[in-house]
């Protein structure tokens, strides 16, 4: 693929101020693409704003050659979102991608603690921005007909599609991100639209908010393996011409690179019986082991669960 594979195309890049973002603006720009860098320059968290980071992404762009421009609408707004997309039409003429990065955490609260704003926001954000952003970036294509190669680049978790305790606010939000990817995937390829997602393990403000996670992920001191930097190379090539996958969702972390497969069956249970009742159900489940798997953050990174499933069970069984 040539330095300059995006050329003569405009990319959105959504939370571009910082972290992954950021790393992917960049990369957009280097490959040729005109970025808009949208970010509310919040904390992570998702409160304030602050348009010094997407200012300091455009002037970054610029200094390289680059063009840009700064955005700092509210993507968890349906306004906002189509104020991003309008701006970036309005400057540059067209649109090709959308790289919905933004997104905020909330950890430290299980589903019996977690505060309704915690969850409303975390929701806004995550699931309601990615989704507002593709609505109004699918809009404008539909409007101007079928044209190959633009892409839609959506941000899932390993935490959504294998989620952990103690967040399940972002947990259950990047889980529906990757099931918007397969269902926009169907819908827009008549537009000329591949829809994917990453679910990326990368050192960012999040990471370095969780002692545990940031643990994790190794580094020596002259090269990091979860820098943001080594997730946009994979967001170039899910831009570009060179992709031919869509409606997929990309792990990404430690130098490796690997594909998400949906929810899928572990057993088949047949109820020998054309009345299903609930003996035959408790019968036929009797044999059927109770799963006892680590928490898989990307291959070759587990994270054991918390106490093992026997525990669960007598807890279950006090009721």
């Amino acid at each position: 693929m040539s330095n300059k594979s995006l050329e003569g195309k405009v990319a959105i890049v959504t939370g571009g101020g910082r972290g992954l973002g950021r790393a992917h603006a960049l990369a957009l720009a280097e490959a040729g693409a005109r970025v808009l860098v949208n970010d509310l320059g919040g904390s992570d968290r998702g409160e304030g704003a602050n348009n010094g980071p997407a200012l300091e992404v455009v002037r970054e762009i610029h200094a390289a050659g680059g063009e840009a421009k700064a955005n700092t609408s509210s993507i968890s707004d349906w306004d906002g979102a189509k104020s991003v997309v309008d701006d970036a039409i309005r400057h540059f003429g067209r649109l090709d991608i959308l790289v919905n990065n933004a997104g905020i955490s909330r950890f430290g609260s299980d589903i019996a603690s977690i505060s309704k704003d915690d969850w409303e926001v975390t929701m806004a954000v995550n699931l309601t921005g990615t989704a507002a952003m593709s609505h109004w970036a699918a809009a404008h294509w539909q409007e101007r007909g079928p044209e190959a190669g633009r892409a839609i680049i959506n941000t899932s978790s390993p935490a959504g599609v294998n989620p952990l305790p103690g967040s399940p606010a972002y947990c259950v939000s990047k889980a529906a991100v990757a099931a918007l990817t397969q269902t926009s995937a169907a819908e827009l390829a008549r537009l000329g639209v591949r829809v994917n997602a990453l679910a990326p393990m990368a050192r960012t403000r999040m990471t370095d908010a969780v002692p545990m996670i940031d643990a994790m992920m190794k580094r020596s001191e002259t090269f990091d393996p979860y820098g943001p930097g080594n997730v946009s190379p994979l967001v170039v090539y899910l831009a570009s011409k060179e992709c031919r996958f869509t409606g997929r969702v990309f792990g990404i972390g430690g130098g490796r690179t690997y594909l998400f497969s949906g929810w899928s069956a572990d057993a088949e249970i047949v109820v020998e019986n054309d009345l299903i009742t609930i003996p035959a159900i408790a019968e036929a489940l009797r044999d059927v082991p109770v799963a006892e798997r680590p928490y898989i953050i990307m291959p070759g990174l587990h994270l054991q669960k918390p106490f093992p499933d026997d525990e669960i069970l007598q807890a279950l069984n006090l009721a």
